[in-house]
């Protein structure tokens, strides 16, 4: 573990980019706290269904998340098709998002690895370090259905590709911080790479900014 204080490192990138495992791993070495900030959507969705909330309806989906204690949620079941549906629809209240972004700010008080779509251009446009990951669609497809494949045999990896492909877009278009590269983000594209090599590359590159 190196200790470079209390700085914040953004991880962006779409869906199936490694982004996640990149930025736990990063936050191990540079002994900082992570956070997945999408992980944030899916527990106000889990909420929402907890407690027969219409997500459609605004304004008591806004009132509730201001309720919501993240520190004392229990993730252990917000990755389904359900929850997915609801975070992408909650995901456009402009109010979630400010409620999530003060969050997302007061837990980096003691620096941070934090991961998502919009943390080096909304959520920390000053961050120490930013770095946008990517990758093709064809690569992150391969990735997400190998990974699913291990629950449902059955599964179809071109339903696969157009759930990303269509995640992606939603992503890009969304009017409310859309998924969009920092201009001062150093891009890694990670098809042809092993997650170990991207770590090595990211922390080299961190490393020589520190000592210039």
């Amino acid at each position: 573990m190196t200790n470079l204080g209390n700085i914040i490192i953004a991880i962006d990138g779409p869906a199936a980019s490694g982004k996640g495992t990149i930025a736990k791993k990063l936050s191990e070495y540079f002994g900082l706290p992570y956070l997945d900030s999408g992980l944030l959507y899916r527990i106000v969705a889990s909420e929402v269904i907890k407690h027969n909330i219409d997500p459609t309806k605004k304004r008591l989906v806004i009132d509730h998340v201001k309720k919501i204690n993240f520190d004392r949620i229990d993730n252990g079941s917000l990755r389904n098709d359900n929850v997915s549906h609801v975070a992408s629809i909650i995901a456009q209240y402009k109010e979630v998002r400010d409620v999530l972004l003060r969050y997302q700010r007061s837990f980096a008080l003691n620096g941070v690895v934090m991961d998502g779509r919009d943390i080096g251009t909304v959520i920390f446009p000053n961050a120490d370090y930013k770095f946008y990951i990517t990758a093709t669609l064809e690569e992150r497809t391969n990735r997400r259905f190998m990974e699913l494949l291990e629950q449902n045999s059955e599964l179809n990896r071109n339903i696969v590709k157009n759930d990303i492909n269509n995640r992606d877009q939603r992503d890009i278009m969304r009017k409310i911080a859309p998924l969009a590269k920092a201009d001062d983000a150093i891009e890694v594209d990670t098809t042809f790479m092993k997650i170990d090599d991207v770590i090595d590359f990211i922390v080299k590159y961190i490393h020589k900014d520190k000592k210039s």
